[in-house]
């Protein structure tokens, strides 16, 4: 039986990224995608003015692939297979490179080189869409096997445990942790930290501390604008701990303020030193749709009255079919069921997703932007799973709830 659950998972695995093989003309070859190939091929060694050709050519390679594929499916057009001239006229169109070229608009994917600087050997041999492509899927599958971890670690049995590494493929974290873009590497760098961050509560203060803060390293340099939240957020959840959960005061939690804490602050000094394009220039970049229109003079306001709009809007479009808001609801009950301060950090780290599409209210690109919050239905559901599973078994089974935390001296 320990041979096959060790087996399931890596089988598990071996489907995912078989599954996203077949799907891979299905996914698209994006703008951000466009610049991030454009800076591998610089790492690589190319001037700018090659490197930018050679993802211009990508980009324009799946846009005619993908113009085909809807050519495929319509109902005069699928008649006539002759392929036309949509490869030769986009990279007419764009013979200076993809729009916009607003240099603050750059300065935003110039601050997050460890995504394309990491692709860049599979560029090389594959292909920009497929090098990119394949650091996605490679850290995706990477996050499934450390939610498995996790949920080891919380003393889910290994059934429960592979039941979340199963939704965070088939959820939207499977979806657009697949793309050739950074939601991959980031939401895998997020559960690596919340790893860190159960560990430390659980008296394992070294590996957890090193695990998260080499996470977190990792994580900013591949997309700093996500990760400058991740250090307050985590920070605020072993605070509530300390102050509202009598057992989770000791030094396990502590340490998980402090690092909290710290790698705040390393954020924040990083951002000032490298001058970072912080939240005034994404909120320019919103309202002036990356700087092709004058910027404004109140964003603030303007975010605002964006927000109120978006959000009632989504709540009425989640309304018609609340599947996000229930599993939610049941990914908190689970989460907080099995231990109160893990399930702040799990709220913490999806709330963070939240704050990021509510900085950037843009509906066209709302469920990628919070993608993170589906982090608490993959925890949280399994652990509700095994507590339900448990209150219904014989009655001397261990209660969920009675399952304390590690103390940091080791003992329970």
């Amino acid at each position: 039986m320990g041979r096959i659950h060790k087996v399931i998972p890596l089988l598990t695995v071996v489907v995912f990224v078989l599954l996203h093989v077949f799907a891979y003309p299905s996914t698209r070859f994006a703008n951000d995608s466009y610049r991030y190939a454009r800076s591998a091929y610089e790492f690589l060694g190319d001037p700018h003015r090659k490197a930018q050709d050679k993802a211009l050519r990508a980009y324009c390679a799946d846009t005619a692939a993908m113009l085909q594929r809807n050519r495929m499916l319509h109902q005069i057009d699928f008649r006539d297979p002759v392929r036309r001239n949509e490869f030769q006229d986009c990279l007419a169109q764009y013979a200076d490179g993809l729009n916009p070229s607003n240099p603050r608009y750059e300065a935003l994917f110039h601050a997050r080189p460890a995504y394309p600087l990491l692709a860049a050997p599979f560029v090389w041999l594959l292909g920009a869409k497929a090098g990119l492509t394949a650091v996605a899927l490679g850290f995706t599958a990477l996050g499934g096997l450390l939610v498995l971890v996790l949920l080891r670690a919380l003393r889910a049995p290994p059934p429960v445990a592979w039941l979340g590494q199963c939704l965070y493929y088939v959820t939207p974290i499977g979806l657009w942790g697949s793309r050739p873009m950074t939601e991959g590497p980031v939401l895998a760098l997020m559960v690596a930290m919340l790893l860190g961050a159960v560990w430390l509560c659980q008296g394992r203060r070294a590996a957890g501390a090193l695990l998260s803060v080499g996470a977190f390293a990792l994580g900013f340099a591949v997309k700093y604008s996500s990760f400058v939240l991740v250090g307050p957020c985590l920070a605020a959840a072993g605070a509530l701990a300390l102050m509202f959960v009598p057992q989770a005061r000791h030094k396990g939690t502590r340490c998980l303020l402090i690092v909290s804490l710290f790698e705040s602050l390393v954020a924040f000094a990083m951002s000032r030193v490298l001058r970072l394009p912080g939240l005034e220039a994404s909120l320019q970049d919103t309202f002036t749709l990356h700087w092709t229109y004058a910027e404004v003079t109140n964003p603030w306001r303007l975010l605002v009255r964006l927000d109120a709009n978006y959000w009632w809007q989504w709540l009425q479009t989640e309304a018609l079919a609340p599947s996000l808001l229930l599993l939610l609801v049941l990914g908190v009950w689970g989460a907080m069921s099995r231990s109160v301060p893990i399930a702040l950090c799990l709220i913490a780290l999806g709330g963070t997703g939240l704050l990021t599409s509510a900085a950037h209210p843009v509906a066209m690109e709302g469920d990628r932007l919070y993608v993170q919050v589906w982090l608490i239905v993959v925890v949280g559901l399994p652990l509700l799973v095994e507590r339900l599973r448990m209150s219904g078994g014989s009655s001397d089974a261990l209660p969920a709830r009675s399952d304390p935390l590690m103390k940091s001296d080791g003992r329970r």
